[in-house]
């Protein structure tokens, strides 16, 4: 079996599941209640993309300066 059957089966899977699973009402409010209470608010939101800008540009400067 090739990978690439193997990921569209596994993908239209998981969308099924999903479409499944957010027809019942009690699942998609947890589901809802769960999104609200993992968010990151305020300071933390901005502690975090301030990482990840200094994550990324690090790393482009680390690939700018290896490249040969």
């Amino acid at each position: 079996m090739r990978p690439t059957y193997l990921i569209l089966g596994l993908l239209t899977l998981s969308i099924v599941l999903g479409i499944f699973m957010s027809r019942d009402p009690e699942h998609a409010a947890r589901m809802s209640q769960m999104y609200r209470e993992v968010a990151f608010t305020g300071e933390t939101r901005q502690l975090v993309l301030t990482f990840l800008a200094l994550g990324i540009g690090g790393f482009i400067v680390y690939m700018t300066m290896t490249r040969r």
